[in-house]
This record gives C-alpha cells, sequence and structure tokens, in this order.
C-alpha cells in the first residue's frame, strides 16, 4: 500500500513538472510570435481552429460521423492536408497567421460546395441532415475568422457558403432548407459587420497603445528618468506630509546620477527661494536693518558704488557695514563676501528643508 501511494505521489510530482514545462514552452512560444495579448488571441484561435479541424476529421475517417462515400472522405483529406500544410507553413515562419487561416478555410468551403453537388446529385442517405451539417461547418468557419479578427475572408467565406446553400435549397425545393436559410442569411451578415467593427476597434486599440507607448518613450527621453522614478516623484509629491521614510524610499528608487541631479536642483531652488525672499533677517538675527539691506544688495551682484547709491551712503560707509558683517558672520580673511553669503545661505536653507541624502 505505501508503495502504490509513493508510486502516485511520484506520477503526481512528474505530470506536474511535464505540466510545468509545458507553460513555459507555451509562453516562449507566445512571446516568439505576439507582441501583445492581441497577437496571443489570435495565436490560440487559430490554433483552436486547427485542432478541431483534425479531430473532425480523423473521426469521420475512423467512420464516427459524416458522409463514408469517396467524394466526401476525398473532401475531407484536402481540407485535412490543407489544414495541415498551412499549420506547417505558419510555424516556419512562411506565411502570416491571417493567411494561413484564410487559405484553409477558403480550401474548406471549396470542398463544401463540391460536397454539396454531391448530395444534390447523388442524394445519398440523410442527404438534406448532410447539408445542413455542412452549412453549420462553414457558419463556424465565419465565427473562427471573425474571432481571429480576419479580414474580407468572413465575408468571401458567407457569399460561397450562402450562394451554395441557396442554390441547393432552390434546386431541391425544399422547405425545410428555404426556412433555415432565412435563418443562416441574417446571421452570418450579422457576424461579418460584427467581426469587421471588432476588428476595426482592436485596429484602434492598438493604434492608440502603440502612440501611447512612443509618448512614454518620449517623455522618459526627455526627462531622463526611467519608470520607476517618475512614480516616486509623484508618490513622494502627492502626500503633503512625507515621512523621512518616503524620502529615503524616493531616493532609493533613483540612480546616483539622479539622486545628485535633484539635490543639486534642491539647493539651486532654495538659493534663489532665499534671495527673491530676502529672509536674511530671521536667518541673520545679529544683523542690523543696515547690514542686511547691504547684504541684499550683495547678493544681487552690486557693487560698491552701486550699493552706496541705492542706499544714499558713501562708499566708505559702505566699506564700514560690509567689514562689520564679515565680523558678525566670521568671513575668513579673503574669503569673497558675495560668494560665501550664497553658501551660508543655502546651508541655512537646508536646515529649514532637510534633504535625506
Amino acid at each position: 500500500m505505501r508503495n502504490f501511494a509513493a508510486m502516485a505521489s511520484q506520477a503526481n510530482k512528474s505530470t506536474a513538472r511535464t505540466c510545468q514545462k509545458f507553460k513555459e514552452k507555451a509562453k516562449a512560444f507566445m512571446a516568439s510570435r505576439a507582441e501583445n495579448a492581441i497577437g496571443r488571441h489570435q495565436i490560440i484561435v487559430y490554433l483552436l481552429h486547427s485542432v478541431i479541424v483534425a479531430i473532425v476529421i480523423t473521426m469521420q475517417f475512423t467512420g464516427l460521423g459524416g458522409s463514408h462515400d469517396a467524394l466526401p472522405m476525398s473532401m475531407s483529406g484536402v481540407h485535412l492536408t490543407a489544414c495541415l500544410t498551412a499549420l506547417s507553413l505558419y510555424l516556419l515562419r512562411k506565411i502570416s497567421l491571417p493567411v494561413a487561416f484564410s487559405v484553409v478555410a477558403l480550401v474548406a468551403q471549396a470542398a463544401i460546395v463540391c460536397r454539396f453537388v454531391y448530395f444534390i446529385h447523388m442524394r445519398p442517405d440523410h442527404f438534406l441532415q448532410l447539408i445542413l451539417v455542412n452549412q453549420m461547418i462553414s457558419l463556424l468557419a465565419v465565427v473562427f475568422l471573425v474571432m481571429c479578427f480576419v479580414r474580407y475572408t468572413p465575408f468571401v467565406v458567407a457569399a460561397i457558403s450562402l450562394t451554395t446553400y441557396g442554390g441547393a435549397a432552390a434546386y431541391l425545393r425544399e422547405p425545410a432548407l428555404w426556412n433555415l436559410f432565412a435563418f443562416f442569411l441574417p446571421l452570418e451578415l450579422f457576424l461579418c459587420i460584427l467581426g469587421e467593427i471588432l476588428r476595426r476597434n482592436v485596429r484602434n486599440v492598438q493604434t492608440e497603445n502603440t502612440n501611447l507607448h512612443d509618448r512614454e518613450t518620449a517623455l522618459m527621453q526627455a526627462v531622463r528618468l526611467n519608470e520607476r522614478e517618475i512614480e516616486a516623484y509623484l508618490r513622494i509629491c502627492s502626500n503633503d506630509h512625507p515621512l523621512p521614510e518616503d524620502t529615503d524610499r524616493l531616493f532609493g528608487m533613483l540612480r546616483p546620477k539622479s539622486q545628485h541631479n535633484l539635490i543639486h536642483a534642491i539647493r539651486q531652488h532654495l538659493k534663489s527661494h532665499l534671495m527673491d525672499d530676502n529672509d536674511l533677517a530671521r536667518l541673520f538675527p545679529m544683523l542690523t536693518k543696515s547690514e542686511v539691506d547691504v547684504c541684499n544688495l550683495i547678493l544681487q551682484g552690486k557693487k560698491m558704488n552701486e550699493i552706496g547709491q541705492l542706499l544714499d551712503k558713501t562708499e566708505k560707509n559702505i566699506g564700514v557695514v560690509r567689514t562689520h558683517i564679515r565680523k558678525k558672520l566670521n568671513v575668513p580673511p579673503g574669503q569673497d563676501l558675495r560668494k560665501y553669503l550664497m553658501e551660508l545661505l543655502v546651508e541655512k536653507g537646508e536646515e529649514a528643508f532637510p534633504v535625506a541624502e
């Protein structure tokens, strides 16, 4: 009993590994064939159609359904051959998916036309049911083509299908066939029109997605940031009261160069902001009103004579005030006063508005 349980467990593990490998191969195949979800959807529909065709025709060959006469069987063989050939050419990248699907659908419809002619003239057992079954096959072909967003082919298949079926109904003069023709005609036309609308909408969505991606790429190149960095900026900007953890998270998501650029931009902003606000009196309470006025003009790049004219003082008086400023602010001898004031303002501003580095 234990051996049986161990064998069952081993079999389950082996099955799980096989399924996992199959999923990985399927994902790799889809990724190599399609660039988006719409492309993957088309591949799934086409492969599903191919599998269904192979299974149904194989069942007919083994006597499990359909007509077993020579001509209908031959037409089924032609259909299966076209399906497998188109699938092989698609897998070998010789033809595109819409072309492969269209070829199979048109060959299948030609085979159905041949069957209709045979059923009308030979009238085997249950030939009316066989005509209806083949008409249903044409209808399913239109459905699959619409689901795969193939252009034009659904209209061609529907036109051939309805013309053939209508001709058969007129030739046989069967009321039941005519009654069902009134059902097939609007249904296939509706499917074709709906398919064209869906195809155009899908194309518009693809175009919009492409344009959106192009704009996003251009934006990234313009601001020289990636998606995570822009997300970090937006998160901290939308938070009125960011915590230190928010700032750390922001800088953690930035590249070193972006960190440097951001810190530099903040320093420049603080420097310009403080100069514009002329908030020296608050930052340097030890200075008198006259000394603050001189500092403001020095920061603006004014020369001694210009400061004297603006404040209605002599250059000697301005020189004395500058000396007092240097002493109170402990400016090193030989140090440019304007440059020292700007650096001091940045330091004072960073204390008022700390930046996490």
